[in-house]
């Protein structure tokens, strides 16, 4: 019996485009609360650095992706300033480059 290999733990339950989001979101959830920590900030700081509740800063940082949507995750990157910059190479090659200009 051959071993199947998946891109992600979310591609073995999910659809190609539910788990690839999904993947996207725990991406951008890791990167928001690696800055928060590299900032030493309690999740009351970080919610009024990025204008939420603290509950939110919670359930960022235990991975509760799915009380999330992409757009407000880039948000709270883009309070934090960071730039995202998307490109499109082809039909089925696209990226996605964050980088840090100033963390407040």
């Amino acid at each position: 019996m051959a071993l199947k290999f998946y891109d992600s733990p979310f591609h073995v339950t999910h659809s190609e485009e539910t788990a690839s989001k999904m993947v996207m979101k725990m991406d951008l959830s890791v990167m928001l609360s690696d800055l928060i920590a590299s900032k030493q900030w309690t999740q009351v700081e970080a919610a009024a650095q990025l204008s939420v509740n603290p509950s939110r800063i919670s359930d960022l940082v235990n991975s509760k992706i799915e009380k999330f949507t992409i757009d407000a995750l880039f948000d709270m990157l883009d309070k934090l300033g960071c730039q995202v910059n998307w490109s499109m190479q082809s039909l089925h090659k696209a990226s996605i480059e964050i980088e840090t200009k100033t963390i407040q």
